[in-house]
């Protein structure tokens, strides 16, 4: 597949919406899809990954979906988001997603296109199992800031699986301090939020999310130089990182999206698993 840019392209962040971009492409600028492909062949799964791609841009159209790559310091996985703002109006949700998939990847599950939902993701691990869960993502009215709430649909029902906020990340410093220190993860609200909050990493918006286990933190809008740095502090396979690192010039038209969950070992977070986003 072909990675180069066009000036066609668009900037879109995470959740889909334009954004300014830092600089103009240099020569030889590269797609965010370019980085997706490079965790395929990393974990040996581009042949059947390029099918579902090609299924999912068939059904959804080009730059209309969001991808995930997932790195749990053992695994690399991949998680595709898809949005429609107008929910019940929608004009391609879930149902749209299982038949434009069902020969790249098997599902029995029925399509809960009648739950409000503004998006919807689906994860695999590249090996052509059956799919048998989809996350739906619905608002969350009351909340003074941008935040949703998370729910995964297995056929028999729904499970709470997290709630999430957004900051602005000048702004609202002081709000993100109090939502990440309101942790029941926590065994004491710490002084220094430098072990969270990476001095490294420029972003416009942090993400607080609040999960089952554990809780997660997501940097958004942040440059090449930023992205790079999470790939390093999150311990992504070393050919993604080097990858990135050679064709650092060929990205940096480019904001990035990128989160981990942690866990605390003694007073200190430890990232259990990281997430870089791109568009599709």
């Amino acid at each position: 597949m072909d990675h180069a840019h066009r000036a066609t392209d668009p900037a879109l962040d995470f959740c889909l919406w334009p954004y300014e971009r830092p600089q103009a492409p240099a020569p030889g600028a590269l797609r965010q899809s370019a980085i997706l492909w490079q965790s395929f062949e990393h974990a040996g799964v581009t042949a059947r990954m390029s099918c579902l791609v090609t299924a999912i841009q068939r059904g959804f159209g080009r730059f209309a979906t969001v991808w995930g790559i997932k790195w749990d310091g053992a695994r690399l996985s991949w998680e595709f988001y898809f949005y429609d703002y107008a929910r019940e109006d929608r004009s391609a949700g879930i149902a749209t997603f299982l038949a434009s998939t069902r020969d790249e990847l098997p599902c029995n599950l029925a399509a809960p296109d009648h739950v409000p939902y503004f998006m919807f993701s689906v994860e695999t691990d590249g090996q052509g199992g059956p799919l048998d869960q989809v996350d739906l993502y619905i608002g969350n009215p009351g909340s003074t800031v941008s935040s949703g709430i998370c729910y995964g649909w297995d056929g028999q029902g729904m499970e709470l699986r997290n709630f999430y906020f957004f900051f602005d990340a000048v702004r609202e410093g002081g709000a993100v301090r109090a939502k990440l220190t309101e942790s029941a993860h926590l065994p004491s609200e710490p002084q220094d939020l430098t072990p969270w909050l990476w001095p490294q990493v420029r972003a416009e918006t942090i993400v607080v999310a609040n999960k089952r286990q554990r809780d997660g933190l997501y940097f958004s809008r942040t440059d090449v130089d930023g992205m790079a740095h999470c790939l390093d502090r999150l311990s992504f396979p070393d050919p993604i990182r080097s990858f990135v690192a050679r064709n650092r010039d060929a990205f940096s038209h480019h904001l990035y999206d990128i989160g981990w969950d942690w866990e605390m070992r003694g007073n200190e977070p430890v990232p259990v698993k990281g997430s870089l986003y791109g568009i599709l």
